[in-house]
């Protein structure tokens, strides 16, 4: 199928063409075909009032070449078109987590609550933006004390030692008893010999006085 190429209303006869060049739109009838020039502002259409492509510092919106996109749409640089506007869409608020506070559900009055919600679809550049998606509010709770679990492990985590110190408590021990067991043996030593030198001094004046009989 061949064109011939029309410029300004008039056919310039003898130029055949596989396809309308740029700015152009094939038309058809049982006489000739011929090529159309688009609107001023587009740089491809499909017919005269339909562009596929437009020219720089225009944005293609249903067929049309527009230099500002219509409500409820922003341009596309990349793309240059106009594109439907999105909103932000968040999920379902979560339920209220139990009061608390400082991670503590017993031995307080006023304590505090949270709950959270997801964001399901990010907002383009003028879309509307997230609303919040954490919310936290005061709690008041009627006042319980902890039970004995609950402040045996609170008292066990504050008593027990850091890693480190725990293997030098441990060595530490094992110097000290080691030291008092060995005072222990030197004292015995000591008392022991003590009694025997006193046993030998008693020995020896019992046998004096008998010579001396």
């Amino acid at each position: 199928m061949f064109f011939f190429l029309e410029r300004n209303g008039m056919k310039q006869i003898g130029v055949c063409l596989p396809a309308c060049p740029s700015g152009y739109h094939g038309s058809r009838s049982p006489e000739i075909n011929k090529c159309l020039k688009c609107k001023a502002d587009c740089d491809a259409c499909f017919e005269k009032n339909f562009c596929t492509k437009c020219k720089a510092g225009f944005y293609l919106h249903m067929g049309r070449c527009l230099e500002i996109c219509p409500e409820e749409f922003e341009p596309n640089d990349q793309l240059m078109e106009c594109i439907p506007v999105v909103h932000c869409i968040v999920g379902e608020w979560s339920q209220w987590t139990p009061c608390s506070k400082r991670g503590k559900t017993c031995g307080f009055k006023r304590g505090e609550e949270s709950r959270s919600r997801e964001v399901v679809r990010q907002p383009s550049t003028r879309g509307d933006t997230c609303p919040v998606t954490t919310e936290k509010r005061t709690c008041v709770v009627k006042r319980k004390k902890c039970r004995k679990a609950e402040k045996r492990g609170k008292e066990e985590r504050r008593k027990r030692p850091a890693k480190g110190e725990n293997h030098e408590s441990r060595h530490d021990e094992r110097d000290t008893k080691r030291d008092t067991d060995t005072r222990g043996a030197s004292e015995n030593k000591n008392k022991t010999e003590h009694r025997r030198k006193k046993a030998q001094g008693k020995h020896h004046t019992s046998t004096a006085g008998s010579s001396g009989h």
